[in-house]
């Protein structure tokens, strides 16, 4: 098989809808390359990313420096030296990372309508480490109104039952912290997610959740 016959070609492929496809396509299109197709094997888009909430880990994003967050790129280095196997990941990985990934928030904020969140009290998951920060290095997508979609809400994958009350009623991150450990204001949340559930007759004509 020498001779390959293509049905369509394009100049970038982008293969996933999750957070880094997305992100990856939307990049591309924004600095010029307009010839991006995205594929997807499923019916729904968003990937583990909607699973999980899309929670990102970027230290000295825009967002924790707006909140007056400490850190550094050094001490986020010796906590991924200290928290990854040994050779797992190459060093200049890490750089490229670190030094990158802010740009890359920075790039969504000015460039589309990605809009995150800095999460003050969401450590990092080994808090006894070298270089670890107990907040402002996770961040969580800001609110967004998903009757803006129309129809594509329908193409969304939910996130995972865990981050719904009643299985219906989406929380954030941060309510979610209260409502696991049930901690003080935790009933009033409760009944405000509940309200704001219920009074909102047009999206309970379009689906439960």
């Amino acid at each position: 098989m020498t001779e390959q016959n293509w049905d369509h070609s394009v100049d970038v492929l982008v293969v996933g809808s999750g957070n880094g496809a997305m992100t990856a396509a939307l990049s591309c299109y924004e600095m010029g390359v307009t010839d991006v197709l995205l594929l997807e094997k499923s019916e729904l888009v968003g990937g583990t990313s909607a699973t999980s909430g899309g929670g990102v880990w970027i230290p000295n994003n825009r967002y924790a420096k707006a909140a007056g967050a400490q850190d550094s790129i050094a001490d986020a280095k010796q906590y991924l030296l200290n928290t990854t196997p040994e050779g797992a990941v190459p060093e200049e990985m890490v750089d490229a990372y670190l030094e990158n990934g802010p740009k890359m928030v920075e790039f969504l904020h000015q460039r589309s309508d990605v809009r995150y969140e800095t999460l003050e009290h969401y450590p990092d998951y080994y808090t006894n480490v070298e270089g670890s920060r107990t907040g402002h290095r996770s961040m969580e997508p800001e609110r967004f109104d998903s009757s803006l979609l129309g129809d594509d809400v329908k193409r969304l994958r939910p996130s995972h039952h865990m981050m719904r009350l009643f299985d219906r009623i989406y929380f954030t991150q941060v309510e979610a912290a209260l409502l696991t450990v049930q901690g003080p204001g935790w009933v009033k949340l409760t009944l405000k997610l509940m309200a704001s559930y219920f009074l909102d007759f047009a999206w309970l004509l379009r689906g439960r959740k």
